[in-house]
């Protein structure tokens, strides 16, 4: 299995680890299922609703 991780936050009320933190998760559970980590795609501070993501 080949698996991409997109990891965000758009608050302010979030830190700037949270999107380390959901990368962490996403990397422990790709090791877990034997799959191979393809990609990270970040955005930080930038909303879900907004199609102008760079992630």
């Amino acid at each position: 299995m080949h698996a991409a991780v997109y990891a965000r936050y758009s608050s302010d009320l979030q830190s700037a680890s949270s999107a380390e933190d959901q990368i962490a998760i996403c990397r422990e559970r790709i090791a877990r299922e034997g799959g191979t980590l393809t990609g990270t795609f970040v955005d930080k501070g930038i909303s879900g609703a907004s199609m102008l993501r760079p992630g």
